[in-house]
């Protein structure tokens, strides 16, 4: 049973081991040709350092799904506390959950960008948040670049560039919908980050 701060979860070890590759290394049930118990009752937890018990208790929400939804996680936090500890304890498939999850709620798009580049996600989640920026009517300030980081606001600035001409060109000739603004911004983005485009297949 693992101990994080002064809370201890009575959980299953063997869940963390059925998981977590790192659990199992860690903590593995056998130890030198015998069992190990460290970890396996009240008396002789595992203490996990670096580790709050709220997000611990947030990754059980995932692990040991509840029937109560409004314990459920819901918040941006929430989820990005359990994509830190997904990560560090190398469980892939609630990795991919949480960027999921990530991905369906309305997050700041540079603060997205920041997220998929920290934690290596999917790259093309990420796409719809350089799309907003491209069709920003302001410039970028100074934060949003230090956040972007040189490569990414030197291809946001290319992509913005065609965007802005090809609107300009279009603009003189006819009014422009808010769909094929869309639809600009995205090539303009496809363009500048060398995105493939998305077949039928894909879509």
């Amino acid at each position: 049973m693992p101990q994080v701060e002064n809370t201890l979860f009575k959980i299953d070890l063997s869940l963390l081991h059925a998981k977590s590759p790192v659990f199992r290394i860690v903590v593995p049930p056998v130890y030198g040709g015998r069992t190990r118990y460290t970890g396996f009752d009240d008396e002789h937890p595992f203490v996990l350092h670096e580790t709050s018990a709220a997000d611990f208790e947030r990754l059980l929400w995932v692990l040991l799904p509840l029937s109560d939804l409004s314990k459920q996680p819901a918040t941006i936090e929430a989820w990005l506390s359990i994509l830190k500890l997904a990560t560090r304890f190398q469980m892939d498939d609630v990795r991919d959950l949480a960027a999921a999850k990530l991905n369906s709620m309305a997050i700041d798009p540079v603060r997205k960008i920041t997220i998929w580049e920290e934690y290596h996600l999917d790259p093309k989640m990420a796409v719809s948040s350089y799309v907003a920026l491209c069709q920003r009517v302001e410039p970028l300030t100074l934060s949003m670049t230090m956040a972007l980081g040189l490569k990414n606001f030197t291809r946001l600035a290319a992509a913005r560039d065609i965007y802005h001409y090809t609107l300009g060109c279009l603009r003189c000739r006819r009014k422009i919908t808010s769909k094929e603004r869309q639809s600009l911004a995205q090539d303009a983005v496809n363009s500048a980050f060398l995105v493939p485009p998305i077949t039928k297949s894909q879509s």
